[in-house]
């Protein structure tokens, strides 16, 4: 479950929901801790999939209906293809998903968080516009 970060106004007990959700100030919810989590608290997964993007580098291939991870410049050269196969369920091609795939129960690795953090900033983007 990803929330969504409110700036919090103690005098008043009121928050703020933010004008745009975006990679600075998307906040996860660790179901292990039981806790919010921002990239400071975040794993190592998490803090890579918050770099992919602050540099953009995840797109959508509409032809071939597949995300795409780009490589972040200077770090590495492959591109990664990211399947939604439905319910929230995505499959990645680098190494790392395909080596927990076999003992995770739910496996992910960066490309795939910041798949879903894109998701979610746009689903919550086109909602604050229909509004």
């Amino acid at each position: 479950m990803i929330s969504i970060p409110t700036k919090y106004h103690p005098q008043t007990e009121t928050a703020e929901m933010p004008k745009e959700l975006n990679a600075k100030n998307i906040i996860y919810w660790s179901e292990s801790l039981r806790s919010l989590q921002g990239i400071k608290e975040g794993s190592a997964i998490r803090t890579k999939a918050l770099a992919f993007l602050k540099k953009d580098l995840i797109k959508y291939d509409a032809d071939n209906k597949i995300f795409l991870c780009l490589p972040i410049p200077n770090y590495n050269s492959t591109t990664y293809k990211i399947n939604n196969r439905g319910d929230n369920h995505f499959e990645c091609s680098c190494q790392f998903y395909n080596k927990v795939s076999k003992t995770w129960d739910h496996p992910t690795c960066s490309h795939i968080e910041a798949v879903k953090l894109f998701l979610e900033i746009k689903r919550y983007n086109k909602s604050k516009e229909n509004r």
